[in-house]
Order: structure tokens, then C-alpha cells, then sequence
């Protein structure tokens, strides 16, 4: 199958070897829009496996997109591979029914996304004293950063407790 807008099957007269589902949809169309710190510029794509257990039908199969995610340390906008290949789902008595398949195709690709996103191992991040980007140029802000980090201890209050 080509493209499609949905991920859903028509379960009757399914052969005993399966059916394979190939395409693709658009992010939106399994309820994940972009945010502050995903966006999706291609669409989400699939090979699915639908193959009937008596009443039951197991659904097996891959996913895989491109998404694009703000780095952590210094919000520059990178693009990341997403897959996974244990797509495994098992719907019973479904035959003779449409099966929809959207909402645990939905969460199978967000377990995927990931917690925390750096543009490269060796991305230097935003200095604190004047927002500058580490990977593009050196600190505006010069011994001011040496400066703060030698000045008064935010936590010598904490010393003076008597616990």
C-alpha cells in the first residue's frame, strides 16, 4: 500500500500467510503535533505485518522517521532517526471488523523519541553570563564567567545552621 491518511484495516477475508502494510502518515494523523521541541518534517513510516490467529490478529512490524528536536544544551535545532522494530500487537476478535491501529502505532514511536536530545557529544551549550552559543563563537562575557564562579557561595548561609 502507498501513502495513506490512516491506519486502519478492513479485517475480513485476511489470508492464512498475512498481509503486509506499507506506507506512511503524517505525524497529525496519529496525534502528535509539533512543539517547543519536536517538529516532524517528513512523515512517520511503517511496515506492518498483519497476520490472523483464529478470531485474533497479530500485527508485527518496523517504524521509522526523521524528527527534528532543540538540543538541551544549547537549543540548535538538529535532525534524529527514530526506528523501532518490535512492533507487536495482538487484537482479538477482530475479524469481519475495521481495525485501527493509530493509537498504539502513536504510542509504539513516542516510547522511541528521545528524553534528552544533544545536537553532538561535544556540544558546549549556552553560557550562563551572556547567552552565547559555545559552538558558534567564544564567551562575550570573558573573566566575568571565572569571575562569578570565584564569588560568594549562594549556599554559606547553609553553613551557619546548627542542626
Amino acid at each position: 500500500m502507498g501513502e495513506t491518511a490512516v491506519l486502519t484495516y478492513q479485517v475480513t477475508n485476511l489470508p492464512s500467510e498475512g498481509v503486509t502494510l506499507k506506507g506512511s502518515v503524517p505525524f497529525a494523523a496519529v496525534d502528535i503535533d509539533a512543539d517547543e521541541r519536536f517538529s516532524y518534517p517528513q512523515p512517520l513510516f511503517y511496515e506492518l505485518k498483519l497476520t490472523p490467529l483464529g478470531p485474533d490478529v497479530l500485527v508485527t512490524g518496523k517504524l521509522h522517521a526523521v524528527i527534528g528536536c532543540v538540543c538541551d544544551r544549547c537549543d540548535g535545532i538538529g535532525d534524529l532517526a527514530v526506528a523501532t522494530d518490535d512492533v507487536c500487537h495482538r487484537y482479538k476478535n477482530v475479524i469481519g471488523q475495521v481495525l485501527d491501529l493509530t493509537a498504539d502505532i502513536r504510542e509504539d514511536i513516542l516510547v522511541v523519541f528521545p528524553h534528552r536530545y544533544l545536537c553532538s557529544e561535544s556540544c558546549q551549550g549556552i553560557c550562563p553570563g551572556c547567552g552565547q552559543n559555545l559552538n558558534q563563537a567564544p564567551c562575550r562575557c570573558g573573566d566575568k564567567k571565572a569571575n562569578a564562579a570565584k564569588g560568594p557561595n549562594p549556599w554559606s548561609a547553609l553553613d551557619n545552621l546548627k542542626l
